[in-house]
């Protein structure tokens, strides 16, 4: 229970990425904080679209390079159906190639994923603060 008596709300993500070791390392650094987050997971873009389309997650973190699909269209596409979230960009790219790649996907928000660790918890503090 919150303060006041009311219960908190988790901030629902959806983790999209078709390695299980980075959605395992993801879903692991977000429930050290088990109280704030609900993570969901999904390794490829149909499913994505259902699990997006049941939960309606805050936060989508986006693989860019999954399987049969481009992650921009990807992008695209959650952003026109759940236009209330917001959509992380994850990608090994170069931090410039992938500044460059969100912004022609008319999106903000990205993270290289060798910086996970370190800057995903301040990201989300910052975009959906507590």
């Amino acid at each position: 229970m919150a303060a006041g008596g009311m219960p908190s709300r988790k901030l629902r993500i959806l983790i999209i990425d078709d390695s299980d070791i980075l959605r395992g390392a993801v879903r692991a650094l977000l429930q050290e904080q088990k109280d704030r987050f609900d993570v969901m997971e999904s390794a490829d873009a149909g499913d994505a679209i259902q699990k997006a389309r049941e939960t309606y997650p805050q936060i989508i973190l986006l693989d860019l390079s999954l399987p049969g699909v481009s992650g921009m269209e990807l992008a695209k596409r959650m952003r026109a159906e759940l236009p209330d979230s917001k959509i992380i960009v994850m990608s090994a790219q170069d931090p410039v190639v992938l500044r460059k790649l969100t912004e022609l996907a008319d999106l903000e928000l990205y993270i290289v994923k060798t910086e996970l660790s370190a800057e995903l918890l301040p990201l989300l503090q910052k975009i959906a603060p507590a």
